[in-house]
């Protein structure tokens, strides 16, 4: 067994924070580890209030929420991949707005390249490494309480590739806001946490909703900031929680400051200014 928690790369106070399914939990001081699959996962948040500094130049006052998920899929060759899916919100705490925005990226290996997509955004680079990135064309202006869901689904075309479909839910409505197709024909896939090992890049098949700074490698960190978060995925034909949890994430470069996470109620994380705990939640 490779997974360490926390990662080792973190120090501090600063992580992204929210709720993570890692494939793995305590029973008393030893880690046992465990993994499935779905076809789709589901984060869901509402904030009572929120006001944040971030770090990030173009942002001084937003922060990110984040549904991060692994795709992992077998090519008809019989070779292993796996993408990193993230179906983010920006909010923007000054302006009372949010964006909407996704990203895709290899995690195969440290030097896997990213190609073949298609879908409405664009594959960029940032710090030597190519992602996929579209951001929802519209701005929304909200009030408080603010509800959404951010969820992503996979499925496998006609001719054989995966199909991942990004979505959001807001004011009563489910937004598809982008459809990725990675033209590589495989023999199955789905999203996968997992914890007895990391992935070939490092980093962990685990699932996230999380807290973050706005975007680049930011942090954010708040003044106010009230808010309960939940994460699912689809078991059979039902949406179930995520079996265990802990307050932080693993595989995201944005984090936070002075941020507490708490269990509250049944599979439910209440997040507040605070100290980071880094624990278990379930």
């Amino acid at each position: 067994m490779q997974v360490t928690l926390p990662p080792s790369w973190y120090s501090g106070s600063q992580a992204p924070v929210g709720v993570t399914d890692y494939g793995a939990y305590y029973s008393g001081s030893a880690e046992i580890p465990y993994e499935y699959s779905t076809n789709e996962f589901m984060g869901n948040f509402t904030i009572y209030t929120a006001s944040f500094t971030s770090n990030s130049k173009f942002y001084p006052h937003s922060f990110s929420i984040q549904l991060n998920v692994v795709l992992n899929y077998t090519k008809t060759s019989g070779q292993s991949a796996y993408l990193w899916v993230q179906d983010v919100a920006v909010i923007n705490t000054a302006t009372n707005q949010m964006n909407i925005v996704d990203n895709i990226w290899n995690l195969t290996s440290s030097k896997s390249v990213l190609k073949g997509l298609s879908g409405n955004g664009k594959v960029y680079t940032y710090q030597g490494q190519n992602y996929y990135a579209y951001q929802y064309p519209s701005t929304i202006s909200f009030t408080y309480p603010l509800q959404v869901s951010l969820f992503v689904t996979v499925s496998i075309n006609s001719q054989k590739y995966p199909v991942i479909n990004f979505y959001f839910v807001y004011g009563g409505k489910v937004v598809q806001y982008d459809s990725v197709v990675v033209k590589v024909p495989v023999s199955s896939a789905a999203f996968y946490v997992e914890g007895y090992t990391t992935l070939p890049s490092g980093l962990y098949e685990d699932a996230e909703l999380v807290t973050g700074g706005p975007g680049g490698g930011s942090n954010a960190s708040p003044s106010a900031y009230k808010a309960y978060y939940t994460l699912q995925y689809l078991n059979g034909t039902k949406l179930v929680s995520v079996p265990h949890a802990f307050d932080y994430g693993a595989d995201t470069a944005e984090t936070v400051t002075g941020m507490a996470d708490t269990t509250s109620g049944p599979y439910t994380a209440y997040l507040y200014p605070g100290a980071e705990s880094w624990s278990a939640l379930w």
